[in-house]
């Protein structure tokens, strides 16, 4: 004889079974029923998971989007954050620019060795200040070195014996992952010490341990005559080595006013003579393009000279970007998620009536209301799992277009981390299950003291 059933589906003889066993069957009953409720209106729930995943994307690819575009601004103004500053060796030009422009965050100035008049009284050549490695020799104990490449022979001391500023900190940070600028050792610590850098040493096929703690002789040489006898021009014992990274960054990279390969203390004699001021003051924000345009220009009449020039553009570039997307999120943004809201009620509106007529037929079987409620939950539940990963699709792929248009335009690379594609995925699940939940809210408001006369005289349109 076949046993009788309960209407939820299951086993009256389960009443014989312990409870929490008969409660888990019941579970499983549930859920296949779910199952089988969304495989009879497969296109219904298929729209409605769908909106449910475009909701979803909009909110995240707007969110992560932003957030990449703000990651990467920091990324270039760090980057780059050496050079955002002015320099001139008149103090007056310096002083004219501050009243123009006040939002200054450091002012210093240091003094530059000029070799051109020793040069030209002994080979009858010069006209420049600094003059490159070609006319120096090194000399180390007993033995003298000659340069294998060119560089600009640039001595300097500092006001305050800080030639390295929080910007050069900043960019080094940023760029290499260092703390110091010292290879080894450190800064001069009295003024017969000097730090030197590590690409003039490599140019005379020298390494930090073959200078540093020893005296270092620059001596003068014609590059013309190479017997010609030497001239000392100064000695000091090597307290540290320059790292080479020093030289790369975006303020220093190039011009041997702004990267000197011998740092003395500012009280050292030899720095006291014939010496070349060298003013510089740094901004705390970045100008725009069109004002920067001005200030190069200044720059080529000697004036003052900008060195972050070349950097202005990328990041004028990336803030017009975060004003595009900040106006695409508030305008077009809003604009869908509110049209997709709409649609998602009208549709939930006819997703209840269905549902209705259902739960009006199971109810007339003996199921309980609360297990009413945990079947909708556990469709719910069922069309959050398949939203998911679609939002996920859909906004890595939007996010992906996006970048390619960008880097194609731009030549400004946007990328995403492993954390931000995990954030992501996190963003997309909740705002999926928050609008399932708001949706489930709805549910229970509608359906709690319905009839199931109600629920079997709805009219599904």
């Amino acid at each position: 004889m076949n046993r009788p059933l309960h209407p939820d589906g299951a086993d009256l003889t389960l009443q014989e079974q312990p409870s929490e066993q008969q409660d888990f069957k019941k579970d499983i009953s549930l859920f296949r029923l779910a199952c089988k409720n969304i495989r009879t209106y497969f296109w219904m729930n298929a729209k409605m998971c769908f909106t449910f995943a475009c909701l979803a994307f909009l909110i995240c690819l707007f969110t992560v989007y932003n957030v990449a575009l703000n990651e990467q601004r920091d990324t270039i103004v760090n980057e780059s954050a050496s050079s955002n500053y002015f320099y001139s060796q008149n103090a007056a030009n310096i002083e004219e620019f501050k009243e123009q422009f006040p939002n200054t965050s450091l002012e210093d100035h240091y003094w530059l060795h000029n070799f051109a008049d020793d040069i030209y009284l002994r080979y009858g050549v010069g006209g420049q200040y600094l003059s490159d490695s070609s006319f120096f020799a090194l000399g180390i104990g007993d033995k003298e070195y000659r340069a294998t490449e060119k560089l600009s022979f640039g001595c300097a001391a500092h006001e305050k014996d800080d030639f390295f500023t929080p910007a050069d900190y900043e960019e080094l940070r940023a760029r290499f992952g260092k703390q110091s600028f010292f290879e080894a050792g450190n800064y001069p610590a009295t003024e017969k010490e000097v730090a030197v850098g590590m690409p003039m040493l490599k140019a005379y096929g020298l390494d930090a341990d073959d200078v540093l703690g020893k005296e270092l002789t620059i001596l003068i040489k014609d590059p013309r005559a190479g017997k010609d006898p030497l001239q000392s021009v100064t000695t000091a014992t090597v307290s540290g080595v320059i790292t080479a990274d020093f030289y790369k960054l975006s303020g220093h990279k190039s011009g041997g006013n702004t990267r000197p390969f011998f740092l003395f203390k500012s009280d050292n004699s030899f720095m006291a003579k014939k010496k070349i001021a060298r003013y510089r003051v740094y901004l705390t924000t970045w100008p725009e393009e069109m004002e920067a345009d001005g200030w190069e220009f200044s720059g080529s009449s000697s004036v003052y000279s900008y060195v972050g020039y070349g950097n202005v553009s990328k990041v004028d570039t990336i803030n017009g970007i975060q004003v595009l997307a900040t106006n695409l999120y508030v305008i077009i943004g809003s604009a869908l998620s509110i049209g997709l809201i709409l649609t998602i009620f009208l549709m939930i509106d006819k997703y209840m009536k269905v549902f209705s007529r259902s739960s009006g037929i199971l109810m007339t079987l003996g199921m309980r209301r609360s297990r009413l409620f945990l079947l909708l939950g556990i469709q719910l539940f069922l069309l959050c799992l398949i939203a998911v990963p679609i939002a996920f699709i859909l906004t890595a792929g939007g996010y992906l277009t996006i970048t390619f248009i960008i880097g194609y335009m731009t030549a400004i690379d946007l990328t995403v981390s492993r954390l931000q594609l995990l954030g992501m995925l996190l963003l997309g699940i909740v705002a999926v299950v928050l609008i399932s939940f708001f949706f489930f809210l709805y549910a229970l408001f509608k359906f709690r003291f319905k009839t199931i006369k109600q629920y079997l005289t709805t009219v599904v349109n």
